[in-house]
């Protein structure tokens, strides 16, 4: 008896025991497999080169073990050294195992110092796996530099490059294009503080959307790699050509009809000429750009071409100088360079005495301002046309009328009715109720009231093409909140940069937070305004939360403060606004208008004939090359708080070296608020980097706003008219690069 109670404790026990270790092992490979992340993310290795400013194309490689699908989305935080830029959460992805290759287009990042890397935190979130991805690092070369980004079509099975192939790239370089300088001792002095990086992409990864080519200024297609393109990515391409790209173009092969149809449609502004017509194989024949020209450069909408049509693999033989007049346009070269002046030098003379003596500028571009180069545009004139005039308050009566009924409630009210019931000792419970109650009914009124102050209102600056046809838009919109909360904005086939509307010295002078300027060696160099170089700054800001796919639908939500303004620039480079039917050339002028234009007057047939087409509340301004501007003079160019900024206004004016001689500077002061932010966002400075060479940039849609820049001022020949069009909350702008119809101004 007792042994068999014993047999039946021991098989208890050993049951026991083996469902513990069951449990345990159970527990174990749980903890294990539910710790394996069924993701991983990294950067692709054909991820191109970070240039700062502008959107950023990326590629990741995302591996999945096994076959299977995961759904989900994947979420991207850019930072770096401890300042936030933003973050994006795409759609839901269905990614499929083993390995999959996507395509993220980050927002434009713009950093207030020189980085060299960004950090980006990804995450997923999805139906089997939510969790941390990881940290991985896009790299930002020749971060102190200006730098200029080159697409070049390359199949990745494509043979080597050829040495003629190699001798054209490197003559298509900015700093290749650059006239250098001779030092004193007869050396040339190569180009320091620019540089050009290129970026390889098969034509099959080339994108479909226009926007995604802002992350370069040129590119290249190159013996067959045109007729890899499809209809799409063509599309897209052209769209970004005419709305400011540059583009070289070699169309060997055997090409499509919509290859064709790409061809007509980009030298469609500007033939020169030419005619494309296939031979019977399908092939443009090389004979198509004459010979003796090489290759041809054209204009197409704002952007430009320069097309080849021989033998790609026979060797050059221009000159460098003769190239640079075909290539120089891809660059939106300046009618008149501007050279920075020569420096004076203390030397010792054969006598030992010291001596002043002129020695060329060593930096005759103004390259090394490096980072300084994007002098941005600031925001301060727009805001004051922007912002509402006032608020709406709770009428006097109203709050009089509360105020009444709470003195009668706490009052003869109280006293009366709790009297008549014979309940005055719950005086202490009624008096802080009826406080509370008209507290709470005061605060529902003042929301009611001051909510309709928030405000979305915008200027929307739509550029016209040769074709009269809108090229591409930029909106800048206001959003100015009575009470703090997240604002939404939905953006469809744009994107959408947080502008700045700090109004305060350091932000009018182009000072990031954080930094100071101090004299180093003899010069003024900005450091962190903690101490010395080596100091780190941490400058947080709000981040813009990015959501969906950018460019095509994606919302972007701020935390925005009460009362306090901010600016987007949302960049469209497609056609999503329609161009009014307008005939232009009903506006040109000849060279007897552009004096007056010089003496800062409209024309008034020009006048008349704007305010026929577009109504007497349009507002019309003019700008040419050599400080002319002029304006109709319309009360709506100022806006009725500008006169509260006065020192603002004047210390800008100053900041803003580079557009004009001192006197033109003092002159601009007293114009309006508005006009003065359209002259500075349409005429190119001289004095600053690039732009002392180049008129023009390609569309970037970063903050600095640098690539809305349209005319060379150095050009007497080019002027622009810009028209605005009051439209309810919005400001509905065009402008119009022109023409005179005679030849060059005659100017004392």
């Amino acid at each position: 008896m007792v042994t068999s109670v014993m047999q039946q404790l021991a098989s208890k026990s050993l049951a026991i025991v083996i469902w513990l270790t069951l449990l345990s092992c159970l527990l174990i490979t749980s903890t294990a497999f539910g710790q394996q992340k069924p993701i991983s993310i990294e950067a692709s290795n054909m991820q191109p080169s970070v240039v700062l400013g502008r959107p950023i194309l990326t590629w990741w490689d995302v591996k999945i073990p096994g076959a299977g699908l995961l759904t989900g989305k994947l979420r991207f935080q850019v930072h770096s050294e401890g300042y936030q830029f933003a973050s994006l959460e795409t759609e839901v992805l269905t990614l499929n195992g083993p390995e999959q290759r996507i395509r993220v287009l980050l927002p434009a990042i713009d950093s207030p110092q020189p980085v060299d890397r960004l950090l980006v935190d990804i995450s997923f979130e999805g139906d089997k796996y939510s969790g941390d991805l990881g940290q991985q690092i896009l790299r930002v070369p020749f971060a102190m530099k200006c730098v200029f980004n080159i697409l070049v079509g390359e199949s990745r099975i494509a043979r080597k490059r050829t040495p003629e192939r190699e001798k054209l790239m490197e003559r298509l370089k900015f700093e290749s294009l650059v006239p250098m300088p001779v030092n004193s001792s007869g050396q040339v002095e190569e180009p320091d503080g620019v540089q050009t990086i290129f970026a390889s992409v098969d034509p099959v990864d080339f994108p479909a959307e226009p926007i995604s080519y802002c992350n370069y200024d040129l590119v290249l297609l190159m013996r067959e790699e045109f007729r890899h393109l499809r209809k799409a990515q063509l599309e897209g391409l052209l769209a970004w050509v005419r709305a400011g790209g540059s583009l070289y173009l070699e169309p060997n092969g055997v090409l499509e009809p919509y290859h064709l149809q790409f061809l007509q449609d980009l030298i469609r502004d500007d033939s020169k000429g030419l005619v494309f017509l296939p031979d019977s194989t399908g092939k443009i024949p090389q004979d198509t750009v004459p010979p003796d020209q090489v290759a041809v450069s054209l204009k197409s909408g704002l952007g430009n071409v320069v097309i080849r049509t021989e033998d790609p693999e026979r060797p050059f033989t221009l000159s460098i100088e003769d190239w640079r007049k075909i290539a120089s346009p891809l660059w939106k070269w300046r009618s008149e360079p501007y050279h920075q002046p020569p420096v004076m030098e203390h030397v010792v003379g054969v006598d030992g005495q010291p001596i002043q003596v002129m020695r060329p500028n060593p930096d005759p571009w103004n390259f090394s301002l490096g980072m300084l180069n994007r002098h941005p545009l600031h925001t301060f004139e727009l805001l004051d046309r922007l912002l509402p005039d006032g608020v709406r308050m709770v009428p006097l009566p109203l709050l009089a009328l509360i105020l009444t009924t709470f003195i009668m409630i706490i009052g003869p009210g109280d006293y009366y009715v709790l009297g008549w019931l014979k309940a005055r000792k719950f005086t202490w419970l009624t008096f802080p109720v009826t406080t509370l109650a008209v507290t709470v009914l005061t605060v529902l009124i003042s929301n009611s009231y001051m909510s309709t102050s928030e405000a979305r209102r915008a200027l929307v600056v739509h550029d016209i093409g040769p074709r009269n046809d809108i090229v591409r838009t930029n909106r800048f919109e206001l959003l100015f909140v009575a009470s703090t909360h997240q604002v939404t904005t939905e953006v469809e086939k744009g994107l959408l940069t947080p502008l700045k509307t700090n109004s305060s010295m350091n932000d009018i002078a182009g000072i990031p937070p954080g930094f100071v300027y101090t004299s180093i060696n003899g010069q003024m160099t900005l450091v962190p305004s903690g101490g010395g170089m080596g100091g780190s700054v941490t400058a947080e800001r709000l981040t813009s939360q990015f959501q969906g796919r950018i460019p095509t639908q994606s919302s972007t939500v701020q935390n925005l403060s009460k009362w306090t303004p901010q600016i987007n620039r949302i960049m469209s480079l497609s056609q999503l606004a329609t161009a009014p039917e307008v005939d232009w050339s009903q506006f040109d002028l000849k060279k007897s208008d552009a004096v007056r234009i010089l003496a800062h007057e409209v024309p008034g047939e020009l006048l008349a004939r704007v305010h026929e087409t577009f109504g007497k509340d349009a507002l019309v301004a003019c700008f040419t090359g050599h400080g002319g501007w002029a304006s109709d003079r319309a009360p709506g160019w100022r806006s009725t708080r500008e006169s509260d900024a006065p020192a603002q206004r004047q210390f800008y004016s100053m900041q803003a070296s580079g557009y004009d001689d001192y006197n033109q500077r003092i002159q601009m002061i007293n114009e309006a608020d508005l006009f003065r932010w359209m002259y500075y966002a349409t005429v190119a400075p001289v004095q600053r980097g690039a732009f002392s060479l180049v008129k023009q940039t390609a569309p970037k849609g970063g903050a600095y706003c640098d690539d809305l820049a349209l005319m060379d001022c150095t050009d007497p020949d080019e002027w622009i008219l810009v028209v605005i069009v009051p439209h309810q909350d919005e400001y509905v702008t065009y402008r119009k690069l022109m023409r005179f119809q005679e030849s060059s101004i005659n100017r004392e």
